[in-house]
């Protein structure tokens, strides 16, 4: 199996599995941050690599994407601890995943 595609699903399944754990939250249903950070696990990882093996030109990108799983990190710290303020870490992560897909790779 191509190593890219593997890490690829895992990735997407990562996405599920968060966007799954912060509607389980807004749900109200208690094992919604053992989800988010089930899911939070792979996307982490993969956007940390993706910085690390990234081209000079992409790597101020990646880097953006990597402060935006960290920030997915605080919120999910945040609905551990009970904090209503979980949702500004997601609502700043959103902003820079949107930033860095509408932006040119050149």
């Amino acid at each position: 199996m191509n190593i890219l595609r593997f890490l690829s699903g895992l990735y997407y399944a990562g996405m599920v599995l968060v966007l799954s754990g912060i509607i389980m939250h807004i749900a109200g249903i208690s094992a919604a941050q053992w989800v988010f950070a089930t899911g939070l696990i792979p996307v982490l990882g993969i956007r940390i690599y993706n910085f690390i093996v990234a081209a000079p030109r992409r790597k101020r990108l990646n880097g953006i994407l990597m402060t935006s799983a960290v920030f997915l990190a605080a919120a999910v710290f945040a609905i551990y601890h009970d904090r209503s303020y979980w949702i500004i870490f997601v609502a700043v992560s959103a902003v820079l995943d949107g930033y860095v897909s509408f932006r040119k790779f050149t």
